[in-house]
């Protein structure tokens, strides 16, 4: 148990900060509401365990443009943030790029 909340707050920590530029506060808000438990899935030590997720918002909620990574990240990632409903004011016709790194430990 505490391996896996140690798992689940060490990936939302090394989400890459490098897209935050695009809108720190819907960064912010993904980054704040986004809880996944990562303890089911077999994190490699060798490679990188990162998904790419692009992504609009329409009607506050988030809308999947495109996604790479690992099928079983992505497949969580992608569920998570399709619940979301996103509160930050955001351009609707603008798509956003993020990457979620995550690390075995």
């Amino acid at each position: 148990m505490k391996k896996s909340i140690a798992v689940i707050v060490l990936s939302l920590m090394t989400i890459s900060t490098s897209f935050a530029g695009e809108n720190p506060k819907l960064w912010k808000e993904i980054n704040r509401k986004l809880k996944v438990d990562v303890s089911q899935i077999d994190l490699s030590k060798s490679k990188k365990n990162s998904v790419v997720v692009k992504f609009r918002i329409v009607n506050n909620e988030v809308e999947i443009v495109g996604s790479e990574g690992s099928e079983a990240l992505r497949e969580l990632i992608v569920q998570k943030l399709e619940q979301m409903d996103i509160k930050a004011s955001v351009d609707s016709n603008e798509v956003y790029q993020y990457k979620f790194n995550f690390r075995a430990e």
